[in-house]
């Protein structure tokens, strides 16, 4: 993954959060977490944050998206 996709995937994410400059974000080693968000991320964000490489770690790669699980992305 490469500067613009781990960007471009928090600027979509950041749209979900009702404070988006709080504190949901959290790193371990090589990945970068985004904690749930508060609203739903829609069918069109989810695709595109997919095709940027970011997933959800308790999903599994073909499963819908989960609006009550963080997204990730290894950088």
């Amino acid at each position: 993954m490469n500067l613009g996709e781990v960007s471009e995937g928090i600027s979509i994410l950041r749209g979900y959060f009702d404070e988006p400059d709080g504190h949901h974000i959290g790193a371990e080693h090589d990945q970068i977490f985004i904690f749930r968000t508060d609203r739903p991320v829609s069918e069109g964000d989810v695709a595109r944050l997919r095709d940027l490489g970011w997933f959800q770690p308790d999903i599994e790669e073909d499963a819908p998206y989960d609006p009550e699980e963080p997204w990730c992305a290894f950088v």
